[in-house]
Protein backbone atom coordinates (compact mmCIF):
# COMPACT_ATOMS: atom_id res chain seq x y z
CA UNK A 1 0.00 0.00 0.00
CA UNK A 2 1.57 3.15 -1.21
CA UNK A 3 0.94 6.77 0.61
CA UNK A 4 1.37 9.78 -1.70
CA UNK A 5 2.66 12.60 -0.58
CA UNK A 6 -0.12 15.58 0.08
CA UNK A 7 0.46 19.22 -0.24
CA UNK A 8 -0.72 21.78 2.27
CA UNK A 9 -3.29 23.70 0.25
CA UNK A 10 -4.86 20.24 -0.30
CA UNK A 11 -5.12 19.48 2.82
CA UNK A 12 -6.38 22.85 4.16
CA UNK A 13 -9.02 22.73 1.30
CA UNK A 14 -10.41 19.25 2.47
CA UNK A 15 -10.44 20.42 6.13
CA UNK A 16 -12.27 23.40 5.28
CA UNK A 17 -14.53 21.59 3.01
CA UNK A 18 -15.68 18.81 6.10
CA UNK A 19 -16.33 22.11 8.52
CA UNK A 20 -18.32 23.40 5.64
CA UNK A 21 -20.61 20.17 5.63
CA UNK A 22 -20.74 19.62 9.27
CA UNK A 23 -22.01 22.71 9.23
CA UNK A 24 -24.90 22.80 6.45
CA UNK A 25 -25.86 19.50 8.30
CA UNK A 26 -26.38 20.99 11.72
CA UNK A 27 -28.22 24.11 10.50
CA UNK A 28 -30.42 22.02 7.82
CA UNK A 29 -30.90 18.19 8.75
CA UNK A 30 -32.10 15.61 6.44
CA UNK A 31 -36.01 14.42 6.72
CA UNK A 32 -38.31 12.83 4.57
CA UNK A 33 -41.26 15.16 5.25
CA UNK A 34 -39.76 18.00 7.38
CA UNK A 35 -40.64 16.67 10.75
CA UNK A 36 -39.23 14.41 13.17
CA UNK A 37 -42.18 12.94 15.60
CA UNK A 38 -41.18 10.76 18.69
CA UNK A 39 -42.27 7.41 16.65
CA UNK A 40 -39.43 7.56 14.01
CA UNK A 41 -36.87 9.20 16.54
CA UNK A 42 -37.84 6.12 19.05
CA UNK A 43 -37.00 4.30 16.17
CA UNK A 44 -33.74 5.63 15.36
CA UNK A 45 -32.72 5.68 18.72
CA UNK A 46 -33.04 2.11 19.42
CA UNK A 47 -31.31 1.17 16.10
CA UNK A 48 -28.56 3.59 16.46
CA UNK A 49 -25.80 3.10 18.34
CA UNK A 50 -25.48 6.98 19.46
CA UNK A 51 -25.68 8.20 23.05
CA UNK A 52 -29.17 7.64 25.40
CA UNK A 53 -29.62 11.53 24.74
CA UNK A 54 -32.82 13.27 23.98
CA UNK A 55 -32.69 15.71 21.01
CA UNK A 56 -32.85 19.74 21.56
CA UNK A 57 -36.35 20.97 21.01
CA UNK A 58 -35.36 23.31 17.89
CA UNK A 59 -34.45 20.33 16.05
CA UNK A 60 -38.36 19.06 16.00
CA UNK A 61 -39.65 22.13 15.13
CA UNK A 62 -40.69 22.56 11.44
CA UNK A 63 -39.20 25.70 10.47
CA UNK A 64 -35.68 26.20 11.88
CA UNK A 65 -34.20 29.76 11.77
CA UNK A 66 -30.55 30.04 11.53
CA UNK A 67 -28.89 32.81 13.32
CA UNK A 68 -28.60 36.12 10.77
CA UNK A 69 -26.43 38.21 10.36
CA UNK A 70 -27.01 42.28 9.84
CA UNK A 71 -25.22 42.96 6.84
CA UNK A 72 -25.49 45.82 4.31
CA UNK A 73 -26.35 43.55 1.06
CA UNK A 74 -25.21 46.75 -1.07
CA UNK A 75 -21.80 46.29 0.43
CA UNK A 76 -21.29 42.71 1.31
CA UNK A 77 -21.99 40.59 -1.77
CA UNK A 78 -23.64 36.86 -1.14
CA UNK A 79 -20.87 34.19 -1.34
CA UNK A 80 -21.56 30.81 -2.95
CA UNK A 81 -21.03 28.93 0.33
CA UNK A 82 -21.50 29.77 3.41
CA UNK A 83 -18.55 31.41 5.36
CA UNK A 84 -18.57 31.16 9.14
CA UNK A 85 -16.26 33.38 9.78
CA UNK A 86 -18.35 36.31 8.37
CA UNK A 87 -20.39 36.68 11.68
CA UNK A 88 -17.68 36.93 14.93
CA UNK A 89 -19.26 38.29 17.86
CA UNK A 90 -15.86 39.54 19.11
CA UNK A 91 -15.21 41.82 16.07
CA UNK A 92 -17.05 45.54 15.24
CA UNK A 93 -18.67 44.55 11.60
CA UNK A 94 -20.01 48.52 11.76
CA UNK A 95 -18.87 50.25 8.76
CA UNK A 96 -15.50 52.75 10.01
CA UNK A 97 -15.05 55.76 8.12
CA UNK A 98 -11.63 56.96 8.10
CA UNK A 99 -10.22 59.99 10.38
CA UNK A 100 -6.97 60.75 8.57
CA UNK A 101 -6.95 63.56 6.19
CA UNK A 102 -4.19 64.68 3.90
CA UNK A 103 -1.81 67.74 4.91
CA UNK A 104 -2.10 70.42 2.59
CA UNK A 105 0.52 71.13 0.23
CA UNK A 106 2.08 74.20 1.51
CA UNK A 107 4.74 76.12 -0.10
CA UNK A 108 7.68 78.44 1.86
CA UNK A 109 8.06 82.12 1.66
CA UNK A 110 10.48 83.60 -0.19
CA UNK A 111 13.42 84.14 2.67
CA UNK A 112 12.19 82.41 5.27
CA UNK A 113 14.96 80.15 5.56
CA UNK A 114 17.25 83.41 5.33
CA UNK A 115 15.35 85.37 7.93
CA UNK A 116 15.71 82.00 10.04
CA UNK A 117 19.40 82.11 9.60
CA UNK A 118 19.84 85.96 10.16
CA UNK A 119 17.88 86.29 13.58
CA UNK A 120 19.83 83.04 14.55
CA UNK A 121 23.32 84.82 14.10
CA UNK A 122 21.83 87.98 15.91
CA UNK A 123 20.98 85.69 18.50
CA UNK A 124 24.20 84.13 18.65
CA UNK A 125 26.14 87.82 18.35
CA UNK A 126 24.08 88.75 21.54
CA UNK A 127 25.29 86.15 23.14
CA UNK A 128 29.06 86.54 22.56
CA UNK A 129 28.80 90.03 23.27
CA UNK A 130 26.99 89.37 26.75
CA UNK A 131 30.02 87.00 27.00
CA UNK A 132 32.74 89.01 26.77
CA UNK A 133 30.99 91.97 28.39
CA UNK A 134 30.74 89.05 31.42
CA UNK A 135 34.27 88.51 31.08
CA UNK A 136 35.75 91.99 31.39
CA UNK A 137 33.55 92.53 34.86
CA UNK A 138 34.77 89.76 35.75
CA UNK A 139 38.74 90.56 34.90
CA UNK A 140 38.02 93.84 37.17
CA UNK A 141 36.66 92.05 40.03
CA UNK A 142 32.75 93.74 39.28
CA UNK A 143 31.06 90.19 39.31
CA UNK A 144 29.67 89.72 42.92
CA UNK A 145 30.55 86.50 44.81
CA UNK A 146 28.18 84.08 45.46
CA UNK A 147 29.69 82.48 48.71
CA UNK A 148 29.82 85.54 49.88
CA UNK A 149 25.80 86.51 49.16
CA UNK A 150 27.71 90.03 47.22
CA UNK A 151 24.38 89.87 44.83
CA UNK A 152 22.22 90.78 47.49
CA UNK A 153 24.05 94.19 48.15
CA UNK A 154 23.31 97.36 47.06
CA UNK A 155 25.70 99.25 45.07
CA UNK A 156 26.37 102.51 45.89
CA UNK A 157 27.60 105.04 43.50
CA UNK A 158 31.00 106.94 43.70
CA UNK A 159 30.72 110.55 45.32
CA UNK A 160 30.96 113.25 43.34
CA UNK A 161 33.99 114.36 44.86
CA UNK A 162 36.42 112.25 47.38
CA UNK A 163 36.92 113.62 50.64
CA UNK A 164 40.59 113.53 50.47
CA UNK A 165 40.60 116.41 47.41
CA UNK A 166 38.02 118.70 48.86
CA UNK A 167 40.94 120.83 50.60
CA UNK A 168 42.41 121.20 46.94
CA UNK A 169 39.88 121.93 44.81
CA UNK A 170 37.32 125.28 44.79
CA UNK A 171 34.40 123.08 43.39
CA UNK A 172 32.88 120.33 44.72
CA UNK A 173 33.41 118.48 41.36
CA UNK A 174 35.81 116.85 39.15
CA UNK A 175 34.84 119.17 36.24
CA UNK A 176 37.25 121.86 36.29
CA UNK A 177 40.23 119.86 37.83
CA UNK A 178 42.67 120.98 34.62
CA UNK A 179 42.11 124.35 35.57
CA UNK A 180 45.13 125.19 37.78
CA UNK A 181 43.24 128.35 39.04
CA UNK A 182 40.44 126.25 40.63
CA UNK A 183 43.43 124.25 42.79
CA UNK A 184 44.12 125.17 46.10
CA UNK A 185 47.96 125.21 46.51
CA UNK A 186 49.08 128.07 48.71
CA UNK A 187 47.25 127.35 52.02
CA UNK A 188 49.58 127.57 55.13
CA UNK A 189 47.36 124.13 56.25
CA UNK A 190 48.41 121.84 52.86
CA UNK A 191 49.82 118.48 54.17
CA UNK A 192 51.78 118.84 50.88
CA UNK A 193 54.72 120.98 51.33
CA UNK A 194 57.90 122.04 49.23
CA UNK A 195 59.65 119.91 51.55
CA UNK A 196 58.88 116.22 50.75
CA UNK A 197 61.52 115.27 48.02
CA UNK A 198 60.70 113.27 44.81
CA UNK A 199 63.65 111.01 43.72
CA UNK A 200 64.43 110.93 40.53
CA UNK A 201 63.11 107.63 38.56
CA UNK A 202 66.20 105.22 37.69
CA UNK A 203 65.68 103.49 34.32
CA UNK A 204 66.50 99.51 34.73
CA UNK A 205 69.79 98.32 33.05
CA UNK A 206 67.78 96.00 30.80
CA UNK A 207 65.47 98.52 29.17
CA UNK A 208 67.80 100.24 27.66
CA UNK A 209 69.37 97.05 25.95
CA UNK A 210 66.36 95.16 25.55
CA UNK A 211 66.47 93.56 21.84
CA UNK A 212 63.54 94.86 20.39
CA UNK A 213 64.26 92.79 17.00
CA UNK A 214 62.97 88.71 17.01
CA UNK A 215 65.79 86.50 17.64
CA UNK A 216 66.19 84.10 14.50
CA UNK A 217 65.56 80.47 14.81
CA UNK A 218 68.15 78.37 14.04
CA UNK A 219 68.22 76.02 11.25
CA UNK A 220 70.13 72.53 11.23
CA UNK A 221 72.63 71.53 8.92
CA UNK A 222 70.04 69.33 6.77
CA UNK A 223 67.95 73.05 6.81
CA UNK A 224 70.44 75.32 5.27
CA UNK A 225 71.77 72.32 3.08
CA UNK A 226 67.84 72.15 1.61
CA UNK A 227 67.89 76.00 1.39
CA UNK A 228 71.51 77.14 -0.79
CA UNK A 229 69.77 74.53 -3.15
CA UNK A 230 66.74 75.74 -3.49
CA UNK A 231 68.62 79.14 -4.05
CA UNK A 232 70.83 77.77 -6.34
CA UNK A 233 67.80 76.25 -8.35
CA UNK A 234 66.07 79.72 -8.78
CA UNK A 235 69.50 81.42 -9.96
CA UNK A 236 69.36 78.72 -12.79
CA UNK A 237 65.71 79.15 -13.43
CA UNK A 238 66.43 82.78 -13.58
CA UNK A 239 69.58 82.60 -15.81
CA UNK A 240 67.35 79.95 -18.24
CA UNK A 241 64.75 82.51 -18.56
CA UNK A 242 66.92 84.97 -19.64
CA UNK A 243 68.70 82.71 -22.21
CA UNK A 244 65.46 81.81 -23.48
CA UNK A 245 64.21 85.43 -24.03
CA UNK A 246 67.23 86.55 -25.69
CA UNK A 247 68.88 88.60 -22.91
CA UNK A 248 71.80 86.87 -22.47
CA UNK A 249 74.10 84.58 -25.24
CA UNK A 250 73.69 80.85 -24.03
CA UNK A 251 76.79 79.55 -21.82
CA UNK A 252 79.71 77.63 -23.94
CA UNK A 253 79.41 73.88 -23.20
CA UNK A 254 81.40 72.65 -19.79
CA UNK A 255 83.96 70.46 -21.90
CA UNK A 256 85.89 68.46 -20.14
CA UNK A 257 88.51 65.23 -20.45
CA UNK A 258 85.80 62.74 -19.59
CA UNK A 259 82.91 64.17 -21.94
CA UNK A 260 85.43 65.11 -25.39
CA UNK A 261 84.07 62.96 -27.34
CA UNK A 262 80.48 63.06 -27.10
CA UNK A 263 80.04 67.04 -26.76
CA UNK A 264 82.98 67.70 -29.80
CA UNK A 265 82.76 64.00 -31.78
CA UNK A 266 83.06 65.47 -35.31
CA UNK A 267 86.38 67.83 -34.35
CA UNK A 268 87.56 65.25 -32.03
CA UNK A 269 87.80 62.55 -34.91
CA UNK A 270 89.14 65.03 -37.01
CA UNK A 271 92.35 66.34 -34.98
CA UNK A 272 92.11 64.84 -31.14
CA UNK A 273 95.19 66.12 -30.15
CA UNK A 274 94.28 69.78 -30.94
CA UNK A 275 90.79 68.91 -29.18
CA UNK A 276 92.74 68.11 -26.38
CA UNK A 277 94.95 70.25 -25.71
CA UNK A 278 92.41 73.00 -25.78
CA UNK A 279 90.28 71.35 -23.63
CA UNK A 280 92.99 71.29 -21.06
CA UNK A 281 93.44 74.98 -21.76
CA UNK A 282 89.45 75.48 -20.81
CA UNK A 283 89.98 73.28 -17.88
CA UNK A 284 93.54 75.56 -16.79
CA UNK A 285 91.17 78.35 -17.64
CA UNK A 286 88.22 77.61 -15.11
CA UNK A 287 90.02 76.63 -12.67
CA UNK A 288 92.51 79.87 -12.93
CA UNK A 289 89.03 82.50 -12.73
CA UNK A 290 87.75 80.43 -9.68
CA UNK A 291 90.90 80.73 -7.74
CA UNK A 292 90.91 84.67 -8.73
CA UNK A 293 87.20 84.93 -7.82
CA UNK A 294 88.36 83.19 -4.35
CA UNK A 295 91.02 85.22 -3.90
CA UNK A 296 88.93 88.64 -4.80
CA UNK A 297 86.09 87.69 -2.35
CA UNK A 298 88.64 87.19 0.72
CA UNK A 299 89.26 90.25 3.27
CA UNK A 300 92.21 92.00 3.52
CA UNK A 301 93.59 91.86 7.01
CA UNK A 302 92.26 95.42 8.17
CA UNK A 303 88.71 94.23 6.80
CA UNK A 304 89.22 91.85 9.38
CA UNK A 305 89.36 93.81 11.92
CA UNK A 306 87.33 96.11 11.13
CA UNK A 307 84.79 93.44 10.56
CA UNK A 308 85.84 91.60 14.43
CA UNK A 309 85.57 95.16 16.03
CA UNK A 310 82.01 96.10 14.55
CA UNK A 311 80.76 93.15 15.71
CA UNK A 312 82.25 93.29 19.37
CA UNK A 313 80.53 97.01 18.90
CA UNK A 314 77.46 95.48 18.18
CA UNK A 315 77.87 92.84 21.21
CA UNK A 316 78.39 96.05 23.29
CA UNK A 317 75.64 97.65 22.23
CA UNK A 318 73.07 94.92 24.00
CA UNK A 319 74.47 95.24 27.06
CA UNK A 320 77.70 96.19 29.14
CA UNK A 321 79.06 93.05 31.43
CA UNK A 322 81.66 92.83 34.36
CA UNK A 323 83.62 90.20 36.10
CA UNK A 324 86.45 91.12 38.67
CA UNK A 325 88.98 88.41 38.86
CA UNK A 326 91.79 87.46 41.63
CA UNK A 327 94.95 86.40 41.08
CA UNK A 328 97.80 85.56 43.45
CA UNK A 329 100.70 85.96 41.56
CA UNK A 330 101.34 87.15 37.35
CA UNK A 331 104.86 86.95 38.00
CA UNK A 332 104.97 84.41 35.12
CA UNK A 333 105.52 86.67 32.19
CA UNK A 334 103.25 84.56 29.87
CA UNK A 335 100.61 84.74 32.18
CA UNK A 336 100.58 88.80 32.24
CA UNK A 337 101.24 88.82 28.04
CA UNK A 338 98.27 86.54 27.87
CA UNK A 339 96.07 88.70 29.73
CA UNK A 340 97.01 91.65 29.04
CA UNK A 341 97.17 90.82 24.78
CA UNK A 342 93.12 88.83 25.24
CA UNK A 343 91.74 92.17 26.90
CA UNK A 344 93.28 93.99 23.77
CA UNK A 345 91.70 91.74 21.31
CA UNK A 346 88.27 91.23 22.47
CA UNK A 347 88.26 94.88 22.36
CA UNK A 348 87.53 95.22 26.56
CA UNK A 349 88.08 98.07 29.37
CA UNK A 350 89.51 98.11 32.47
CA UNK A 351 92.27 97.31 34.41
CA UNK A 352 94.84 94.93 35.68
CA UNK A 353 96.65 95.83 39.09
CA UNK A 354 99.18 94.33 40.12
CA UNK A 355 100.33 94.19 43.98
CA UNK A 356 102.96 92.53 45.51
CA UNK A 357 99.91 90.89 48.16
CA UNK A 358 97.63 89.67 45.07
CA UNK A 359 96.53 90.69 41.67
CA UNK A 360 93.02 92.38 40.83
CA UNK A 361 91.58 92.45 36.92
CA UNK A 362 88.86 94.52 36.13
CA UNK A 363 87.39 93.70 32.73
CA UNK A 364 84.08 95.97 31.01
CA UNK A 365 82.94 94.39 27.55
CA UNK A 366 80.15 92.62 25.68
CA UNK A 367 78.91 89.57 26.92
CA UNK A 368 80.71 87.64 23.85
CA UNK A 369 83.75 88.72 25.02
CA UNK A 370 83.38 88.79 28.39
CA UNK A 371 82.66 84.82 28.17
CA UNK A 372 85.93 84.82 25.70
CA UNK A 373 88.02 86.37 28.57
CA UNK A 374 86.58 84.29 31.19
CA UNK A 375 87.40 80.83 29.63
CA UNK A 376 90.91 82.22 29.24
CA UNK A 377 91.67 83.35 32.73
CA UNK A 378 89.46 80.02 34.63
CA UNK A 379 89.92 76.82 31.87
CA UNK A 380 93.53 77.78 29.59
CA UNK A 381 95.68 79.59 31.22
CA UNK A 382 97.63 77.07 33.86
CA UNK A 383 98.37 79.64 36.53
CA UNK A 384 101.01 76.87 38.09
CA UNK A 385 102.91 77.07 35.62
CA UNK A 386 106.32 78.61 35.88
CA UNK A 387 108.34 79.91 33.34
CA UNK A 388 111.14 78.58 31.26
CA UNK A 389 114.75 79.66 32.06
CA UNK A 390 116.16 82.09 29.19
CA UNK A 391 112.88 82.80 28.41
CA UNK A 392 112.18 85.75 29.97
CA UNK A 393 113.73 88.70 30.60
CA UNK A 394 116.14 90.72 29.18
CA UNK A 395 119.44 89.13 30.50
CA UNK A 396 120.52 87.20 27.25
CA UNK A 397 121.83 84.55 29.65
CA UNK A 398 118.85 83.68 31.44
CA UNK A 399 120.17 83.60 34.41
CA UNK A 400 118.15 86.08 36.18
CA UNK A 401 115.28 84.91 35.11
CA UNK A 402 116.18 81.42 36.59
CA UNK A 403 116.22 82.89 39.75
CA UNK A 404 112.91 85.01 39.32
CA UNK A 405 111.03 81.47 38.02
CA UNK A 406 112.56 79.80 41.01
CA UNK A 407 111.92 82.12 43.76
CA UNK A 408 108.21 82.60 42.25
CA UNK A 409 107.41 78.96 42.58
CA UNK A 410 108.94 78.18 45.66
CA UNK A 411 106.84 81.69 47.21
CA UNK A 412 103.79 80.44 45.62
CA UNK A 413 103.82 76.56 44.63
CA UNK A 414 101.07 74.83 44.06
CA UNK A 415 99.01 78.00 45.77
CA UNK A 416 98.73 80.11 42.63
CA UNK A 417 95.26 80.08 41.49
CA UNK A 418 92.28 82.86 39.47
CA UNK A 419 89.05 83.24 41.18
CA UNK A 420 86.42 85.44 40.16
CA UNK A 421 85.28 87.83 42.87
CA UNK A 422 82.16 89.64 41.00
CA UNK A 423 80.36 89.57 38.16
CA UNK A 424 77.29 91.21 36.26
CA UNK A 425 75.98 94.09 34.10
CA UNK A 426 76.11 97.71 34.01
CA UNK A 427 74.59 100.69 33.33
CA UNK A 428 78.04 102.54 31.82
CA UNK A 429 81.50 102.01 31.17
CA UNK A 430 83.39 102.79 34.21
CA UNK A 431 86.73 102.85 31.90
CA UNK A 432 87.81 104.04 28.72
CA UNK A 433 90.44 101.59 27.65
CA UNK A 434 92.69 99.00 29.02
CA UNK A 435 95.62 99.51 31.04
CA UNK A 436 97.81 97.89 33.57
CA UNK A 437 99.25 99.36 36.65
CA UNK A 438 101.24 99.20 39.60
CA UNK A 439 100.72 99.51 43.45
CA UNK A 440 103.41 98.73 46.34
CA UNK A 441 100.72 98.63 49.19
CA UNK A 442 96.86 98.09 49.72
CA UNK A 443 96.32 101.65 50.24
CA UNK A 444 97.88 102.60 46.73
CA UNK A 445 96.00 99.90 45.40
CA UNK A 446 92.89 101.53 47.23
CA UNK A 447 93.71 105.15 45.62
CA UNK A 448 93.98 104.17 42.40
CA UNK A 449 90.49 102.30 42.22
CA UNK A 450 89.06 105.54 44.21
CA UNK A 451 89.21 107.09 40.88
CA UNK A 452 87.04 104.66 39.09
CA UNK A 453 84.82 104.44 42.40
CA UNK A 454 85.45 100.90 42.28
CA UNK A 455 87.81 100.80 45.82
CA UNK A 456 84.89 98.31 47.18
CA UNK A 457 86.33 95.99 44.66
CA UNK A 458 89.94 95.58 46.17
CA UNK A 459 87.98 95.27 49.89
CA UNK A 460 86.26 92.47 48.50
CA UNK A 461 89.19 90.34 47.03
CA UNK A 462 90.77 90.64 50.12
CA UNK A 463 88.42 89.68 52.65
CA UNK A 464 88.13 86.19 50.00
Amino acid sequence: MSYSKRSREENDLDSRAHHVKKTREAFHPKRSDGVLNNTQYDSQKKSGKGLDVDIHPLLRASTLSAPTIQTDQSEFKRKKWFDPGAYNPYINHTKTISTHRPKPLKFNQQGKYVQQGQKLRERLKEEEEERKRHQELESRGLIPDVSLNEESYQPSYPPLMEWWDRPYLRDNNYSKIDDISRRILDNENMPVTSYIQHPVLIQPIWVGTKQSDITPMFLTKQERKRMRKNDRQIRHKEMQDRIKLGLDPPPEPKVKLSNLMNVLTNEAIRDPTAVENRVKQQVEERLRKHLADNEARKLTKEEKHAKIYAKQEQDLAKGIHTTVYKVNSLDNPQHSFKVDINAKQDNLFGICLKNPNFNLIIVEGGEKSINHYKKLLMNRIKWNEVAASGKSGNDPSGISSEVNSRSTFNEHGNDNECSIIWEGKLPKLNFQKWSFMYSRNDEEAINVLKKFGLENYWRLAKSK
